[in-house]
C-alpha cells in the first residue's frame, strides 16, 4: 500500500518567539523557526517518524515553493508538485516566550487556474490505484472550487483507493457527501455542518450521527484539550489526552491523524486506535516544531490517556 497526501495550499511557516507581545510599538525577536507547512505536509512527516514513507502532492510557486520542495526532500519526503504562476503563502505565528498568548496571521495563498486544476486532477489520475490510501486535507486556494476535494474523492474511490478527508466550510460538506473512508473535523468544522455547537463529549456523540449517515467508514472529531471522539458504523469511543505542558499546537491534529492511521495499520481495536491517535497528538504540542515526536514519547503518554466505549451500534 502506497500513502499519497495531497496538500491544495501548502506555506512557509514563519514561528517568531518574542519575550512579550505588545502593540503599536516595534519588537524583536529572539528565534525564528522555519517550518514546511500545510496539513498534508504535517501528516507525511509525521508518518515519516513511524517509519511511514507518503508521498507529498501539492501546488506551489516562486521562491516560497522552492524552499517548501528543497525542505521536503532533505527530509526524506517525495514530492510531486504542480508549479504555478504565485508565490506559495506564507503564515507567520507570535509567540510569548513566557505567556499565554500568541497571534497568528494565516494568508490566503495562490490564485489557482484551470489549467492548474486540470493539471493536479491529472497528476492524482496518474497515481491512483487499488488499495492505496490518500489523505486530503487543508483550506483550498483562492478560485479553487468547493467541490474540488468531492470530486477527487469519486476519482479515488472510482480507482479503488481509500481517502482521507480534513477540511472545512462547503469543502468539507461536499466531501464528506462524497462518502471518504475517514474525516476528521474539528469541533468548530463538525459545528458547522451539524448545525449546532459542539462544546462536549455529550454533543461530539450527538454530532457524530449526522456524518455516519452520510456513509463514511470512520467518523474523527478532534476537540482539542476536550479529546477525540472516534466513531464507526458499529462502535462510538472516547478518549482524553493526558495534562501535558504546550510549546507548539501546530500541526497536532495532523500528527493524531496520523497517529490514527498508524494504528489502524498495525490492527488495533477502534478503542486502543483513539487512544494512539490522541497520545499521538499530545506528544507533537510538547515539541517545539510542527508535527514532530517521539514515538517513544507517545508511548509513555498512552498510560495516561483516559478512554471510553461511549456507544455500540
Amino acid at each position: 500500500m502506497m500513502i499519497y497526501t495531497l496538500t491544495p495550499n501548502p506555506s512557509i511557516d514563519r514561528t517568531l518567539t518574542l519575550p512579550e507581545i505588545r502593540f503599536n510599538t516595534v519588537l524583536r525577536s529572539e528565534k525564528v523557526r522555519l517550518d514546511w507547512g500545510g496539513k498534508g505536509f504535517n501528516v507525511s512527516r509525521s508518518l515519516q517518524q513511524f517509519g511511514i514513507d507518503s508521498m507529498a502532492i501539492a501546488w506551489v510557486g516562486g521562491g516560497s515553493g522552492k524552499m517548501l520542495a528543497d525542505g521536503l526532500q532533505r527530509l526524506g519526503i517525495p514530492t510531486d508538485f504542480v508549479w504555478v504562476d504565485e508565490e506559495t503563502r506564507t503564515n507567520t505565528m507570535i509567540i510569548e516566550e513566557s505567556g499565554d498568548w500568541h497571534i497568528k496571521v494565516n494568508e490566503p495563498g495562490p490564485a489557482i487556474g484551470q489549467e492548474d486544476i486540470d493539471q493536479l486532477y491529472q497528476k492524482v489520475e496518474g497515481y491512483a490505484k487499488k488499495g492505496d490510501l490518500w489523505i486530503l486535507s487543508g483550506s483550498l486556494p483562492p478560485d479553487v472550487p468547493h467541490e474540488f476535494y468531492a470530486d477527487l474523492i469519486q476519482l479515488l474511490k472510482a480507482r479503488g483507493s481509500r481517502v482521507c478527508l480534513d477540511a472545512s466550510g462547503p469543502a468539507l460538506r461536499l466531501g464528506c457527501e462524497a462518502q471518504p473512508y475517514l474525516v476528521k473535523p474539528n469541533a468548530e468544522e463538525g459545528s458547522h455542518i451539524v448545525g449546532f455547537e459542539i462544546r462536549d463529549q455529550e454533543d461530539a456523540k450527538r454530532a457524530a450521527l449526522p456524518f455516519l449517515r452520510m456513509g463514511m467508514d470512520y467518523f474523527a472529531l478532534t476537540m482539542g484539550a476536550a479529546g477525540l471522539l472516534l466513531a464507526s458504523q458499529e462502535e462510538m469511543v472516547y478518549a482524553a489526552p493526558p495534562k501535558i505542558k504546550a510549546r507548539n499546537a501546530a500541526g497536532s491534529g495532523d500528527s493524531l491523524l496520523a497517529g490514527l492511521i498508524y494504528a489502524q495499520m498495525q490492527g488495533m481495536t477502534l478503542i486502543e486506535t483513539a487512544r494512539w491517535g490522541v497520545a499521538t497528538g499530545a506528544a507533537s504540542v510538547e515539541m517545539e516544531g510542527v508535527s514532530e515526536f517521539d514515538v517513544n514519547r507517545i508511548q509513555e503518554l498512552m498510560k495516561e490517556v483516559d478512554s471510553k466505549v461511549i456507544n455500540k451500534m
